[in-house]
């Protein structure tokens, strides 16, 4: 699948940022209205807890940019978040030396148009390719808890990943 029709343009309409402490509440709402039902029965969402992690990660994301990459995309006219996406470095597994970013959120509001959603997830794969190249983390993991994945998995293997399961590893360097 040619992806470079998903790649984002100025034309479209929202704009990617890195996230702010002032997106935090934002962030948090779509999380709880969109996301919160894939848990429910396993875990218990505590949003204080979720807010304090997310403060902390756009802290590191400001005085420690190459730690993590927290991303959202607002509306250009609303300014409403519309996805964002966490992406952070320094993780391993117990039978490799390979550092590893791993995608901790890649979330989209769930009532955007699939086509709509389809790019947004695909330029925060791009973001998290990018970001991973540009640190010379040698692989980048992304994984997916919904029921329904599919769609989100297709993307990777778009952009060259390799699956494994709910898994999706891409070798960067």
């Amino acid at each position: 699948m040619n992806t470079d029709h998903l790649t984002y343009k100025e034309s479209n309409p929202w704009t990617w940022l890195k996230a702010e402490h002032e997106d935090v509440e934002s962030i948090l709402d779509l999380v709880s209205a969109n996301y919160e039902f894939e848990i429910a029965g396993i875990l218990t969402a505590n949003r204080p807890r979720m807010a304090y992690h997310l403060h902390k990660g756009i802290m590191d994301q400001i005085f420690r940019a190459e730690t993590n990459l927290i991303t959202v995309a607002k509306d250009k006219t609303s300014n409403e978040v519309m996805a964002w996406a966490w992406l952070e470095r320094g993780k391993y597994t117990v039978y490799a030396d390979e550092e590893m970013a791993v995608a901790e959120f890649a979330h989209v509001k769930l009532d955007l148009s699939t086509r709509i959603k389809m790019q947004l997830v695909a330029q925060i794969l791009e973001q998290w390719i990018a970001y991973a190249t540009m640190y010379s983390i040698p692989v980048l993991c992304s994984t997916s808890i919904r029921e329904d994945q599919a769609g989100f998995m297709r993307l990777h293997d778009a952009f060259g990943f390799s699956r494994r399961g709910s898994f999706a590893y891409k070798r960067i360097c």
